[in-house]
């Protein structure tokens, strides 16, 4: 787009909605020059939401429950033992407390793999299960959905992993990735599917005078929060206003887990925004899952009681130290292989080690990806069967590339930037030929320096502020605005710290990555890729300029 028409453009926006012009040329740059869809994009509102009824079997899947809730079945939860799975679980659970139902909840244990299990079905038999409801998977189990219909079971699924040509034989399949799917949002995680089926649930019970107007489904908008920035999907269309509405209710209407974090000092009432969830919150809700008992985090996210939520948190935070101690171990030998064997000089990571544990061996695999900018599979043994898990990045759908191979696994799912997958032994040394020549044939982008913006230093002021804070939550898809800048002066300080002069002799403070080379002489033309952040100390709001690129 030409300067002259980026300021056409800014000042249109700027007179329309009253916003900086920064801002303006960010959200322009992002895509959104005309003025409704940029004030949608800073200020949803639940009204903007996709029609639930637009999710495939939707309706078919409420008649279903609704069936089952009227005529008291046995109905069960089964869900994932990631966040995604547990906040899905949450989410219907505290539905159902409304409704005076406790339901049968069952999260398999990560030795146990994802998704439906032969074994677990029998045991839900066994309890006299009716309807299973599955939660975050289900799509792939085809022989399973059949095993328990056999058995006189029903299966209702709710979830967002990518689907085959044949779908399992179940009384719905809720999923926007289906290839009849006509909702808008096509990468929801499951915490959100979950949400818009709930949501029509209520719509229609309520129409039916099944239920009161009681059930708000907006202070359920935390959950649907963690599980998405957790499942790391894309926060644009319905993502973006379940996650901005969902901090919302998290400031405004606290739940009893919040509040113990606050209580134990883990996370400050001023610190809370997506960075606090992704680095305080969901590494103690996944912990759980990884080396622990998952259910421990559904109880702490539902649980009303202090004392228990308390006790709670001790637990998960229990198992978050066990799991940075296996992690770190196995991240550490990670880097030794790598380095021994030259796999830094090859386009993805694949990696075995029987005595791994199946907890960690994702989070490790997301470690490698970052550190490397590479694919990375990271592969345990169990049983005899060896158990991988798998992460992408963000240019490249790592589920496409894993299917193109799925004669090489047992068991395959995932999506765009994750995956798990189970093989024989004899089959990992054709794996890391396949999937090294599969991610080479696709060209990849070699590292660019992308900014929003040129910006001038007075721009940074309250106002700037303001609406910097509106366009978050920042993740994949709506990445934190990198601005250009002129220093007058730059220096470096203690611990990555870094001090900017501007022009006016005014100084800005912020950090700097410790792989980025500043000058110790600044000529005229040195320009700075900062990220602005607003930190609040104090009760005080201000700016610092995180560094993320030094241009000569």
């Amino acid at each position: 787009m030409k300067v002259e028409q980026i300021k056409e453009l800014s000042k249109n926006l700027e007179d329309c909605l009253g916003i900086p012009n920064i801002i303006a040329r960010i959200l322009i740059n992002r895509g959104f020059s005309i003025p409704h869809e940029a004030e949608t994009f800073l200020f949803p509102k639940i009204k903007d939401l996709s029609d639930p009824l637009l999710l495939p079997d939707c309706e078919k899947g409420i008649q279903k429950l609704i069936h089952a809730i009227k005529n008291k079945k046995h109905i069960c939860l089964y869900g994932d033992y990631d966040a995604d799975g547990i906040t899905s679980c949450a989410l219907m659970v505290n539905f159902l407390k409304k409704l005076n139902i406790k339901p049968y909840i069952y999260i398999p244990e990560r030795k146990e793999g994802y998704g439906l299990n032969i074994e677990a079905i029998k045991r839900l038999k066994k309890d006299k299960v009716d309807l299973i409801v599955c939660l975050d998977c289900g799509s792939a189990n085809i022989e399973e959905v059949k095993f328990a219909y056999e058995l006189g079971m029903k299966t209702l699924i709710i979830d967002h992993h990518e689907v085959s040509h044949e779908l399992p034989l179940a009384e719905a399949i809720i999923n926007p990735k289906r290839k009849d799917s006509q909702f808008p949002t096509r990468e929801l995680a499951a915490c959100g599917v979950t949400f818009f089926f709930l949501w029509a649930l209520r719509r229609v019970m309520h129409n039916h005078g099944l239920i009161d107007g009681n059930i708000n489904l907006k202070n359920e908008l935390d959950l649907v929060t963690i599980g998405t920035i957790g499942d790391m999907v894309p926060l644009i269309k319905d993502n973006r206003i379940l996650t901005k509405m969902g901090m919302e209710v998290m400031k405004k209407r606290p739940k009893q887990w919040l509040k113990t974090f606050y209580k134990e000092n883990l996370l400050p009432k001023s610190e809370l925004n997506e960075y606090a969830l992704n680095f305080i919150v969901l590494p103690r809700i996944n912990a759980a899952g990884r080396v622990s008992m998952p259910e421990e985090s559904l109880d702490f996210l539902t649980t009303e009681k202090e004392a228990e939520s308390t006790r709670l948190l001790k637990a998960l935070q229990d198992a978050n130290n066990m799991r940075q101690k296996i992690g770190d171990r196995i991240l550490k030998e990670c880097k030794e292989e790598i380095m021994a064997q030259g796999i830094d000089k090859k386009n993805t990571i694949v990696l075995f080690n029987k005595d791994w544990h199946i907890g960690v061996i994702g989070i490790v695999a997301q470690k490698l990806t970052e550190l490397y900018k590479k694919p990375s599979l990271v592969i345990t043994e169990i049983d005899g069967i060896c158990k991988g898990s798998g992460r992408g990045i963000e240019d490249i759908d790592l589920y496409e590339t894993m299917s193109s191979l799925s004669h090489l696994f047992i068991r395959f799912g995932g999506h765009r930037l994750a995956c798990g997958f189970s093989l024989k032994k004899e089959n990992i040394p054709l794996l890391k030929e396949r999937f090294e020549k599969a991610m080479s044939s696709i060209i990849l982008r070699e590292d660019e320096i992308y900014f929003d913006a040129h910006a001038d230093f007075d721009e940074f002021d309250s106002d700037f502020a303001y609406h910097l804070e509106a366009m978050s939550p920042f993740g994949i898809g709506n990445p934190r605005p990198a601005v250009m800048i002129t220093p007058n002066d730059v220096n470096l300080l203690n611990n990555n710290r870094i001090k900017i002069t501007d022009k006016s002799s005014r100084q800005w403070y912020g950090y700097v990555n410790n792989t980025i080379i500043i000058p110790e002489k600044i000529n005229k033309g040195l320009k700075l890729i900062v990220q602005p952040v607003i930190k609040e100390e104090m009760g005080n709001k201000f700016i610092n300029l995180n560094v993320k690129a030094v241009l000569q």
